[in-house]
């Protein structure tokens, strides 16, 4: 594909290398294909009642992943407003005033709702 932008991932390395060096406290890992096109970082969940993050970067879209839910961004131009809006999100599910609320059927989950604490009270924000 001749309009992949090769430059997304390793933007992305170098700006989330830079925020998650501020705070040692996370866990994290990252997996960095050689020719640095396609990378993930893993968040693990830091408590039982938390949930895992990820976030996958392609050439032209980054998804960001927990428990269920995900949410899509794509490339339409600016790689660094990209970027900082998808480690806004993951900031976001990191503290306590944003949840994922999973809807169960027959015991089986169906639906996931992002959730963010508002004046007090769960909003719901997003639902996958």
């Amino acid at each position: 594909m001749e309009d992949r932008d090769l430059a997304l991932c390793r933007k992305f390395i170098g700006y989330a290398k830079n925020v998650m060096e501020k705070y040692p406290q996370i866990r994290h890992a990252w997996s960095i294909d050689a020719d640095g096109d396609h990378c993930i970082l893993d968040i693990p969940s830091s408590d039982p009642e938390g949930f895992p993050i990820t976030v996958e970067v392609y050439p032209d879209e980054i998804t960001v992943f927990g428990q269920g839910t995900h949410a899509h961004f794509v490339l339409f131009g600016n790689h660094d407003s990209l970027i900082e809006s998808v480690m806004g999100l993951v900031r976001d599910l990191l503290s306590p005033s944003m949840r994922i609320r999973e809807h169960l059927s027959a015991g089986k989950p169906y639906r996931w709702d992002t959730e963010s604490l508002v004046e007090g009270e769960w909003k719901r924000k997003d639902t996958t």
